[in-house]
C-alpha cells in the first residue's frame, strides 16, 4: 500500500516509485495505482520529483527519466496487437497487471485458471486501460472511468505553494480502489462466462440452473437469446436462506422488467400457506406479485413450476 508522497527517496519503505512532480495526469496515478495493487504487501513511498539524481535511487519510475516505463523517450513506438499505442498506464499493466489480478483474487478468495486471467487481463486493458493510453497519446479524448482525476488539481485561485503532493496522495487512494473494483468486477465477468456456458450445456427445456443468485447473469443470457430463439426462458439457484428460487429471463437489457415467460397469473402473491394449493406444488413457498420471481424448497418442484409456467403460457 501507499504510505506516503514526498520529495525524497524513504529508506524506510520496501519500494519506492517515482514519477514527475507538480501537474499530474491520469496516466502515471493509474500506473502507481496499478503497482500499488500488484504489491498490495508492500510499503511504497511514491516520490514525485524530476531530479534525476534523486530517480536514479527509486525502484521504480514512471513517466519520467526515459526508463522502461515512460513513453516520452524519442522514437517510443511500442503498440498493441491492435496498433493502439502504450503510454505509461498501459506499460505498467503490460509488466505488472497479471500480478495485480492475482492478488485480487487472492485477497477475495476467487479461483482462476492462468487462460481465464489473461482474458481478465485483456478485458481491463481494453475497458480501462487503453482509454488511459489514448488520452495521453493525443488520440482520443472520450470520457473514461478516471477521468475524474484532474478534478483533484489545485486549481489557479489557489495559492502558489499549493501543495501537488497532498492532491495526489488523495487521488491516488480513490483511483486504486476503483482500479481494485475493476479487477474484481473482469474477473467476475470471465468466470460468469464459463459459469453459464457450462450451465447452457445441461439446459433442460429452458430452464437454466447456476450455483448461485448473485452470479451476473441477465446480460450474458438476454444476448446469448438473440441468436438461439430465446432458448432459455427462465433461471434456477440455490436461495440464500434455503430452498431454490427461479427468476424470469427478461426479453432484453431494455425490458428488463419484462419477462419473456411470467409465472402463472393466479400464483402472483402466493405465500407458503396458499401457493401450495394453487400452484398444485406441496412445497411452493412464494411467487411474487409482478410473477418474475418464484420459490421453493427443493429444486424438483421450483424446475417444476418452471415446466408449469411453460406448458401454460399463451401471448
Amino acid at each position: 500500500m501507499v504510505i506516503g508522497v514526498g520529495k525524497k527517496f524513504d529508506k524506510y519503505s520496501d519500494l519506492n516509485v517515482g514519477t514527475y512532480s507538480g501537474i499530474f495526469h491520469c496516466d502515471e496515478v493509474v500506473g502507481i495505482s496499478i503497482i500499488e495493487i500488484a504489491k498490495r504487501k508492500s510499503d511504497i513511498y511514491v516520490v514525485r520529483t524530476r531530479d534525476k539524481e534523486e530517480l536514479q535511487k527509486l525502484d521504480i519510475v514512471i513517466d519520467v527519466g526515459g526508463g522502461e516505463f515512460d513513453h516520452h523517450v524519442k522514437g517510443f513506438d511500442l503498440r498493441r496487437e491492435n496498433g493502439i499505442k502504450y503510454a505509461s498506464a498501459g506499460l505498467m499493466w503490460k509488466k505488472y497487471g497479471k500480478e495485480a489480478i492475482e492478488t485480487v483474487m487472492a485477497r477475495n478468495e476467487i479461483f482462476a485458471w492462468d487462460d481465464e486471467i489473461d482474458e481478465a487481463f485483456e478485458i481491463i486493458d481494453r475497458d480501462f486501460i487503453i482509454p488511459v493510453d489514448m488520452e495521453d497519446n493525443g488520440e482520443n479524448d472520450g470520457k473514461h472511468i478516471f477521468s475524474f482525476i484532474p478534478k483533484f488539481l489545485p486549481t489557479w485561485l489557489e495559492d502558489e505553494d499549493a501543495d501537488y503532493d497532498k492532491s495526489f496522495g488523495q487521488v491516488q487512494e480513490i483511483t486504486t480502489s476503483i482500479l481494485e473494483n475493476c479487477i474484481k468486477h473482469a474477473v467476475e465477468q470471465v468466470l460468469t462466462r464459463i459459469e453459464i456456458d457450462e450451465s447452457i450445456a445441461k439446459l433442460e427445456n429452458g430452464v437454466l440452473f447456476i450455483s448461485s443468485q448473485n452470479v451476473p447473469w441477465i446480460e450474458y443470457i438476454t444476448n446469448y437469446n438473440k441468436n438461439n430463439d430465446n432458448a432459455i426462458k427462465f433461471v434456477v439457484f440455490p436461495y440464500p436462506t434455503g430452498g431454490y428460487a427461479a427468476q424470469c429471463v427478461p426479453p432484453s437489457m431494455e425490458e428488463r422488467f419484462k419477462q419473456i415467460v411470467p409465472f402463472p397469473e393466479e400464483w402472483a402473491g402466493g405465500n407458503e400457506e396458499t401457493l401450495p394449493k394453487i400452484s398444485g406444488f406441496e412445497d411452493a413457498v412464494f411467487c411474487h406479485n409482478g410473477r418474475f420471481f418464484a420459490r421453493a424448497k427443493s429444486k424438483e418442484t421450483i424446475m417444476g413450476m418452471c415446466t408449469v409456467a411453460l406448458k401454460n403460457y399463451t401471448e
